[in-house]
């Protein structure tokens, strides 16, 4: 995994004398700006030193005057000193790597000691990104975990008939426009996919389109109870769209909910009935009400899973890499079968 270099930050005041964390050693004094009438007598090709208001200073307000970082003092001279970044200048001398302090959090990387200064090795991208939730979690310049807002990070409900987005931070999935489905046969109507919009969709003219949007026997629309023809109560039931709770049935598929009790009426659905129906997104789970489901089952969000995670309307195994405290870790993606958990992350923050 690729990193990115920056020195880390700890310049020592001390007893009159500072310790340039850039050269390891001490100066004598800090150097004061000294006076002059133009910006040639500052030396700007060796101090980069500009004459601003009658003193020699460094015409960046994010630089200051000090040695080269890794620089070491001659005897009895000092290192040559320029306008630099305060972020060089700044720069804590080593000479291990475990002389360098780490990242704020140490999931961003680590600390290494290079040419007797200290730096962050930060990785350019972290593993533990939760799949479509519209942010990328990055690390800042000092090693510590930050999310931002991602459009391209989409979560795919599983549903061809919505139109994934993510809206300021947030997923939504707007309504496909009425018509055809985008990928299977059949039509999409209020952000379901439907058999027909109109009669002429069901291609017989002994068949319409009911108000679910089945293709259905004509009869089916006529207003009686048609029994012999196999309805379980008005235009419903049997070959005809299935019924409301509380109308007769005659099996689970005569119901909206797919359970028909045993006093041969259409029933509510709920947990445990061995039965996909309701708001349950694969049988007897996901519903806000229910269990959330396993891997491998039916999902339309986050939530609907035990592992936390849906991708492509499927529930995935959890992993060590997936954003989500899950499976047997102790902490974000850490302990248990995962590496061991920094000392003081023992519970999600990003």
């Amino acid at each position: 995994m690729s990193k990115r270099w920056l020195c880390a930050f700890g310049t020592v005041f001390l007893g009159g004398f500072l310790w340039a964390a850039c050269s390891g050693d001490a100066y004598v004094d800090v150097e004061r700006e000294r006076s002059c009438d133009s910006t040639a007598e500052c030396e700007p090709e060796e101090t980069k030193k500009q004459c601003i208001d009658g003193r020699c200073q460094c015409p960046e307000p994010q630089e200051e005057s000090c040695c080269k970082p890794g620089a070491k003092e001659e005897e009895g001279d000092r290192c040559e000193r320029a306008c630099r970044p305060m972020s060089e200048c700044n720069a804590t001398p080593c000479e291990t790597h475990r002389d360098c302090p780490g990242p704020v959090d140490p999931r961003c990387g680590e600390a290494v000691c290079v040419a007797g200064v200290c730096r962050l090795a930060l990785r350019e991208q972290l593993e533990h990104q939760l799949p479509g939730d519209c942010r990328i979690v990055k690390c800042d310049d000092a090693g510590e975990i930050q999310s931002e807002h991602s459009g391209s990070d989409v979560f795919d409900d599983g549903n061809e008939c919505t139109i994934d987005r993510c809206t300021n931070g947030t997923s939504t999935h707007l309504p496909q426009p009425t018509g055809p489905s985008p990928e299977t046969s059949g039509y999409c109507k209020d952000s379901r996919w439907v058999g027909c919009l109109r009669d002429e969709d069901c291609g017989n003219p002994s068949y319409a389109c009911s108000t679910s949007g089945r293709c259905v026997h004509e009869w089916c629309e006529n207003g009686v109870l048609d029994s012999s023809s196999g309805e379980t109560a008005l235009d419903c039931g049997g070959p005809c769209d299935p019924c409301e709770s509380g109308q007769p049935c005659d099996s689970d598929d005569d119901c909206v909910e797919h359970l028909c009790a045993e006093d041969g009426t259409c029933a509510h659905a709920r947990c445990g009935d061995h039965v996909l129906n309701g708001a349950e997104t694969d049988v007897d789970c996901g519903a806000p009400s229910c269990p959330a489901c396993d891997p491998g089952m039916r999902c339309n969000s986050h939530e609907s899973c035990q592992s936390g995670v849906c991708e492509e309307g499927v529930c995935i195994e959890a992993t060590c890499g997936d954003g989500v405290m899950n499976g047997d870790e102790t902490g974000l993606d850490c302990g248990g079968p995962c590496a061991a958990c920094p000392l003081y992350i023992d519970a999600p923050d990003i």
